[in-house]
């Protein structure tokens, strides 16, 4: 059996990140191509999936070390 799909809130994300403004996942949606977009539900209910999360996050790792 695969495991579930799990989501975060934009708020959890903003945790995850150590507390950032909301306006910085904003511009990083709107700026960053491999940013995760967000699935909406609503106006104002935003989801990331934790796995493309995840790959992002390691990619911006991955990235610095090679600089």
């Amino acid at each position: 059996m695969t495991n579930p799909k799990r989501y975060l809130t934009t708020n959890q994300l903003r945790e995850r990140w150590g507390n950032c403004s909301h306006m910085l996942i904003v511009r990083r949606v709107q700026d960053e191509p491999s940013m995760p977009r967000p699935i909406k539900l609503g106006k104002r209910v935003n989801f990331f999936d934790l796995e493309e999360i995840e790959q992002y996050e390691r990619s911006r790792v991955i990235g610095r070390s090679t600089a």
